[in-house]
């Protein structure tokens, strides 16, 4: 299949009168990473020939009202421009209601699918997205069955029958040829696309249709990014036109890009209930019942690992657990490979089965191995893992924060130890422990997605400062996006971790208080976040090197107890040199580079040790402090809940 690659190319979209359509746009063509622009439609031709045979298609088409043979022509107006703007519709949705009669009878007939005409219909977009955003594709299948349910309501307005969440896809109608770039299409698909995925998380795909007069362009949507066919006579060829309608309005859900393990129970049109069937570890299958019908955490966007994560409840042990869905590059490690090694540590995510290859992009884009595509190939990947607590931000006192922290450090230790290296410390990959937790489970490090492995000579991968939030990226590497020559990035090793984990404290003691109450973000916090990297590697400079500073310092002794701030300040202090030491990297001979991290990487035990003391003694102090006061009992952590944002 010939293709040309556009993921270096820019996609320039014209200006638009409408500010929420540009607000839109901006939003999505970011993630959509790699965009491939096919040259021929071997594509659109290869799709969904098991559903509709050519002989039955010509049949429809012999019998059809709304299609000349001897024209060779849909019997749509040769003219728009004396139609009204809203009649300009009608004449597809006639067409394209008529191949979903034939071939899908008695779905039809039940109005599980239905083609619907929206161009003057505001279909609202999800919470995640600003209240004022919201779309009208010309036309949308809608659609009733397992993965489907009518629209969430925000607050204040009235309930709606028709959203994404209860739509195949969208399909655009623009009736001259000549009016719209193909880059302003691809935005329009791609905010649609971008939407269907958030609204529906069991989306493996995505596939909407633009049509013109004469021609039609397909848009396929994976976790790879994007790819688009050149435009198509749908009149010249009425075969591909009639199989796309087919199978984008099918009612099989595997067939329009949906994850048939997971399935809801419906009840007036919501979900209600559902389960997920996977592998256990002797292949057998297994089914699993959902805790709630949301997912406990969803990116949200298009292209990228597509992390999706499920409490589930095992009726046989009675045992809740997490399963994680995640769409893996084929050539990074599998995070099953990490956490297979890390069984037994403390500290660290359990994994109880997996199921490697559910498919992957290559074989939803109908390539095979010999295709020079320049298109990253992910791999659709789950594991099940025990269930903890949630994110380390929902502690509840001071000593929970502190022990949470330490035992995560401590598992961080433990995988080194086996040669992995975490690489994204952040609020979202420390979880607290179950309730009643041993010293050493209090806070659990999860998410190994990134993770790597030293080589022979106990040397991690460089640095790569697309890993992780810039919030608590080190200093070197927040630095080394300046670095033009390659040869300059050094090894990421395991004090850029740690480094992370200062941050990760600076970040709760600047946002909330010590019984866990959030406050505005600190400047602090605001500078390292979306500051340029450079900017934030500055700030971040000041903040370790004066130890005797601490900004803000009145409002956090109003909120922490010394104990933690004297973690907080120790911590700091101890740091600071071995961040001096690796800024001493980018101006001395590259040839002393490995002999230094060589032997900063046999101290290592050392650090732990040293990082685990300040912690242990905060929590010493604040056991004192309980003790005096007869404070109550760290209270037991529940079960994580669904959260409607991608972190």
């Amino acid at each position: 299949m010939q293709t040309r690659s556009s993921s270096k190319r820019s996609i320039d979209t014209p200006a638009s009168p409408n500010r929420r359509i540009e607000d839109q746009k901006r939003l999505v063509l970011p993630e959509l990473g790699p965009v491939i622009e096919l040259e021929n439609h071997f594509f659109a031709r290869s799709l969904y020939r098991n559903l509709a045979s050519t002989s039955a298609i010509d049949s429809f088409l012999r019998t059809s009202r709304l299609y000349s043979i001897p024209e060779r022509r849909w019997k749509l107006p040769q003219n728009y421009s004396k139609l009204l703007d809203t009649n300009c519709y009608t004449p597809f949705l006639n067409i394209i209601s008529s191949i979903v009669r034939r071939f899908w009878g008695d779905v039809a007939r039940q109005r599980s699918r239905e083609i619907i005409d929206t161009h003057a219909t505001n279909l609202q977009h999800s919470p995640v997205d600003p209240p004022a955003h919201v779309s009208g594709p010309a036309l949308v299948i809608k659609a009733k069955g397992s993965s489907f349910q009518l629209p969430r309501t925000r607050k204040g307005e009235s309930p709606s029958k028709l959203g994404f969440s209860n739509i195949t896809t969208c399909v655009e109608i623009h009736i001259d040829d000549t009016a719209r770039p193909v880059s302003e299409q691809l935005a329009q698909a791609a905010i649609y696309a971008r939407q269907i995925f958030i609204e529906q998380p069991n989306r493996r795909f995505v596939r909407v249709l633009d049509i013109t007069g004469h021609h039609l362009r397909l848009f396929h949507f994976d976790r790879s990014g994007a790819l688009y066919t050149p435009p198509l006579d749908f009149h010249d060829d009425p075969r591909t036109f009639v199989r796309l309608i087919v199978g984008l309005s099918s009612p099989n859900e595997a067939d329009i890009g949906l994850d048939t393990s997971i399935r809801w129970k419906i009840d007036n049109e919501r979900k209600v209930r559902g389960t997920l069937t996977t592998r256990g570890t002797d292949n057998t299958e297994k089914v699993y019942h959902l805790v709630y019908v949301d997912p406990v955490f969803n990116r949200f966007d298009i292209q990228g690992r597509g992390t999706t994560c499920w409490v589930v409840w095992d009726p046989p042990s009675g045992e809740f657990l997490l399963i994680k869905n995640a769409w893996r590059l084929d050539s990074r490690t599998a995070e099953f490979v990490h956490l297979r090694e890390a069984s037994g540590l403390p500290g660290v995510a359990q994994m109880v089965s997996c199921e490697p290859d559910r498919g992957d992009t290559r074989a939803l884009r109908s390539l095979t191995q010999e295709d020079s595509v320049e298109f990253g190939n992910r791999v659709d990947t789950r594991v099940v893992m025990k269930c903890y607590g949630r994110s380390i931000v929902h502690f509840t006192s001071a000593k929970q924060l502190l022990c949470a922290l330490r035992d995560a450090i401590a598992g961080h230790r433990n995988l080194f130890k086996k040669g992995i290296l975490h690489r994204d410390v952040s609020i979202n990959n420390i979880v607290l422990g179950n309730s009643r937790a041993k010293p050493g489970e209090r806070g659990i490090l999860i998410d190994l997605d990134v993770a790597t492995r030293c080589n022979e000579a106990g040397v991690h991968p460089d640095l790569d400062w697309r890993i992780g939030a810039q919030i608590f990226q080190s200093i070197i590497l927040l630095y080394s996006t300046e670095f033009e020559d390659p040869d300059e990035v050094i090894p990421h090793d395991h004090l850029d971790d740690l480094e992370s984990f200062i941050y990760v404290l600076a970040y709760i003691i600047y946002h909330y208080d010590c019984h866990g109450v959030s406050y505005p973000p600190d400047k602090l916090l605001k500078i390292w976040d979306t500051s340029k990297p450079i900017r934030a590697a500055e700030s971040k400079e000041v903040f370790l090197v004066r130890t005797d500073f601490m900004p803000n310092l009145n409002a956090l002794i109003s909120r922490w107890p010394k104990a933690v701030l004297d973690v907080f300040s120790n911590f700091r202090r101890f740091l600071l040199p071995f961040w001096q030491t690796k800024l001493s990297f980018m101006s001395i001979d590259l040839e002393e580079v490995p002999k230094t991290l060589q032997r900063l990487a046999s101290d290592a035990d050392h650090h732990y040790d040293e990082i685990i003391r300040i912690f242990d003694e905060g929590i010493d102090s604040l056991e004192r402090m309980d003790t005096e006061a007869g404070s109550p009992k760290m209270p037991a952590e529940k079960v994580p809940s669904p959260v409607r944002s991608s972190p």
